[in-house]
């Protein structure tokens, strides 16, 4: 086994990678539309097979093999100790059962049309799945993006930790 400084996104994802999904369907193509970007959803891993993420139901932790699975992912290998990656998943499952922010989407959505607009978020109770790994991360001790709050993280933006070549890649599928 390759030591984990050596992994690249290619491997099998380990407890606390980020899952970054990239086959939208039906409503899901709006976000990649929207974004600009391949990506639509993203997930922390948990293991065997399962991801904690945010979805329209809630937070809830999901079989990657079950009904709900999409296996069309890129494994994001964060240059950060893995303990920092696994406390961020105990944080993320920690919210399971949490509501999934609606309002927080469209926000979003309104924010990105109408580039002046600023509008507020205070509700950290209710989560997107871009607001769910940037809160774990951040209540890890790690601020993946800081130049923007948690709640306006969408899948897109984690590209940034991907290699050139695998987004470039996925934007050319």
């Amino acid at each position: 086994m390759k030591p984990e400084t050596e992994r690249a996104p290619n491997d099998e994802p380990q407890p606390g990678d980020i899952l970054l999904f990239c086959r939208a369907r039906q409503w899901n193509k709006l976000i990649t539309w929207f974004t600009k970007s391949p990506y639509y959803h993203a997930a922390i891993y948990k293991g065997e097979g399962w991801v904690v993420e945010a979805r329209p139901r809630g937070v809830v932790a999901r079989d990657l093999n079950g009904p709900d699975g999409d296996k069309a992912f890129d494994v994001i290998v964060l240059p950060h100790d893995r303990q920092k990656c696994e406390s961020a998943l105990r944080w993320a499952q920690s919210q399971i059962g949490a509501p999934y922010d609606k309002a927080d989407v469209a926000v979003i959505v309104i924010e990105r049309l109408l580039k002046t607009v600023k509008l507020k978020r205070a509700d950290l109770t209710r989560f997107s799945c871009g607001e769910l790994i940037a809160c774990a991360f951040e209540n890890a001790g790690v601020r993946l993006f800081p130049d923007r709050e948690a709640s306006e993280v969408v899948p897109a933006d984690f590209v940034v930790y991907l290699p050139p070549e695998k987004s470039r890649q996925r934007e050319q599928e």
